[in-house]
């Protein structure tokens, strides 16, 4: 018995020794999953770790039909900003604007700054409607990163926007790599954010964004979110990803142009683009739900601020909901204009750096 013991002892120390080794050389010579997640910054907490896996959904819901149709094809208008279509291994960013939103629009770009972009060989455009008492031809001059889209500013048309990037970007012969879209009122940590991007550009057949896995449909014809039966004839929406921001792998954006003439068209641009052009391509959906907050008022935001310093994971992607006619919202502070978003956005900065990492 003695000398049976010995040996498994013996086997115990030499298999210790070897992964020991063996360790010691692939952490000098081989570049780790770790140091590429790691990104130096002091306030750099509830991040992650480098293994975990975001939870993944997979399509379900009613078959994906081939009407209604897209009503025109949209075009951009010739002044405003082409593609540049040197994308391969890039990250491309399109942030859904209205073309009344300058000062949006400028607190992306204080956001995206060139320094950031160049750093994770990121590029990004704004994507804007028509309106003719808007005249943005000074802004698109002095930037030369908004498309503008003959399409009339309205929450109904903005799939069309929707169908032009996809076309836009279908039309460059190298892709993206990574992909993201986000709205012009969506305030980002940038810290987290290169994280994601990070994490998100060696992985294909994937979409990330806060996932609806059932999405109701209204039938209520005083809601803004109404569906008739000729718009969408099914009593669910299945899974897809709310708006705000998500990410799409660069190899789907080829599948999503392909299936613009095979799917339905609806004027829910989120559940178009991460539905309906989808198909039945099979993908992961990624929920990016702890890391995200959509409040509806100011004082909703601030009551949250506590609960932002405590949650799992990060907080990323703050969306500021716009104002809403609706009787609910009379009596309720909304975030009205872009003072209320910049006064939230310091308020978050501050929030961020009390951050208690969850374990």
């Amino acid at each position: 018995m003695r000398i049976i013991g010995r040996f498994f002892i013996f086997l115990l120390v030499l298999i210790s020794s070897v992964c020991f080794v063996v360790l010691t050389i692939s952490s000098v010579l081989i570049p780790t999953i770790i140091k590429e997640d790691e990104i130096k910054d002091e306030h750099c907490l509830n991040m992650p770790p480098h293994h975990y896996i975001h939870p993944v959904f997979l399509a379900s819901g009613p078959p994906i039909q081939s009407e209604p149709r897209p009503v025109y094809e949209p075009r951009r208008i010739s002044s405003s900003a082409r593609l540049d279509c040197n994308l391969q291994n890039k990250t491309l960013i399109i942030v859904n604007s209205h073309v009344n939103h300058a000062a949006f629009r400028k607190m992306q770009r204080n956001m995206f700054r060139p320094e950031w972009l160049n750093e994770n060989n990121a590029v990004l455009y704004f994507i804007v409607g028509s309106d003719k008492s808007a005249d943005i031809e000074d802004e698109m001059k002095q930037h030369g990163d908004i498309m503008q889209v003959d399409t009339t500013e309205h929450y109904h048309n903005i799939t069309y926007k929707a169908i032009f990037w996809v076309k836009e970007i279908a039309n460059c012969e190298h892709g993206p790599k990574l992909f993201l879209k986000l709205d012009d009122d969506v305030h980002i940590d940038m810290i987290g954010l290169q994280f994601l991007i990070k994490r998100y550009r060696t992985i294909d057949d994937f979409i990330a964004c806060r996932v609806i896995s059932s999405g109701p449909v209204v039938r209520n014809d005083s809601s803004k979110w109404y569906l008739s039966k000729d718009e969408y004839k099914f009593n669910t929406l299945g899974t897809y990803c709310q708006g705000m921001v998500y990410f799409v792998s660069g190899n789907l954006l080829p599948v999503l142009n392909n299936n613009i003439e095979k799917s339905q068209f609806l004027w829910m641009d989120d559940w178009y683009v991460t539905r309906s052009l989808v198909g039945d391509y099979k993908i992961s959906y990624y929920s990016l739900e702890q890391h995200s907050l959509s409040p509806n008022t100011v004082p909703e935001l601030q009551a949250s601020l506590h609960g932002i310093r405590y949650r799992k994971w990060r907080t990323i992607f703050v969306h500021f909901r716009p104002p809403q006619r609706y009787p609910m919202y009379r009596r309720k502070r909304i975030f009205a204009n872009i003072t209320d978003v910049n006064n939230s956005c310091e308020i978050l900065k501050e929030a961020r750096k009390n951050f208690v990492p969850a374990y």
